[in-house]
């Protein structure tokens, strides 16, 4: 069972970091090169959109550092558990509350892709 677990919690750690490789600048860069020109919002047509954020901390021996990137939400469907597929990041209008979904999967594979060929 520990075995078990261990996979679990290895599979989730990957995930989770994956999903952590999307900085608003990354996916600003993403929506721009996939030719999304201008982001408004579809019910009011604002273009005063906010993309949530979380910020990571590391703290040690020789100082501490952060860095941000775009929080994510998790749907709740069946599935592989530790699929991307469950997983979108959001634009959200500041002036009616609409939100703007993106499937987070072609965000992270473009990423990795650049990465891939810039590395």
């Amino acid at each position: 069972m520990q075995d078990e677990e261990k996979r679990q919690a290895d599979l989730r750690l990957q995930l989770q970091r994956r999903l952590e490789k999307v900085t608003p600048e990354l996916f600003a860069m993403f929506l721009y090169e996939k030719n999304v020109q201008a982001v408004h919002c579809v019910m009011c047509g604002q273009e005063d959109l906010g993309t949530p954020q979380a910020e990571i901390i590391e703290t040690g021996p020789n100082g501490s550092s952060s860095r941000a990137y775009v929080d994510y939400i998790k749907l709740t469907g069946g599935g592989a558990p530790y699929s991307l597929a469950n997983y979108q990041y959001r634009l959200i209008c500041n002036t009616c509350g609409f939100t703007i979904h993106f499937a987070a999967y072609p965000v992270i594979k473009w990423i990795e892709e650049r990465d891939s060929k810039n590395g």
